[in-house]
């Protein structure tokens, strides 16, 4: 999958950026071991619909996914909506543990990036591998991978 990814960037023209690292699984190691500025840190988590297909939720790294409104996003219930375990997502859709991202494997995939994270410009995102980071303009990755915007993350206090 990384392969591809990359050779659709290179081939759309997009600026990018990728970096190699120590391994960094989750965004607590991330923010521990990588130089990138955690407020652009955008983590994908992947989640399978009972009877469907995938859904990539892509938010800021310190946000928290509703899971509510990740289902009436993606118009389903909340109880058809679950996250498979590492193993499934590997095995189905060829990402790394900590290299999950938010581009589609498969054309009926679904994308969604959360309201708040489509406000920033340059993101530092999974790119299938857990020893790589993609750095990315986040219009060049919405243009990219025809992610929808919608409120997904859960609220935070003021």
């Amino acid at each position: 999958m990384y392969e591809a990814i990359v050779r659709q960037l290179t081939e759309r023209g997009v600026r990018f950026r990728i970096h190699r690292h120590p391994v960094a699984a989750t965004v607590a190691e991330a923010q521990a071991r990588l130089p990138f500025p955690p407020e652009q840190f955008l983590k994908t988590l992947a989640f399978k619909v009972r009877d469907g297909g995938w859904v990539l939720a892509a938010l800021r790294g310190l946000d928290r996914i509703d899971y509510r409104k990740l289902a009436d996003a993606v118009g389903v219930k909340r109880a058809e909506l679950h996250q498979p375990g590492p193993e499934e997502v590997q095995a189905e859709l060829g990402f790394a543990v900590g290299g999950v991202c938010p581009f589609p494997p498969t054309p009926d995939t679904v994308v969604i990036v959360d309201r708040d994270a489509a406000r920033l410009d340059v993101v530092y995102c999974g790119i299938a591998r857990e020893d790589s980071t993609l750095e990315i303009g986040l219009r060049d990755l919405l243009a990219l991978t025809n992610a929808r915007v919608q409120a997904i993350a859960q609220s935070r206090p003021e």
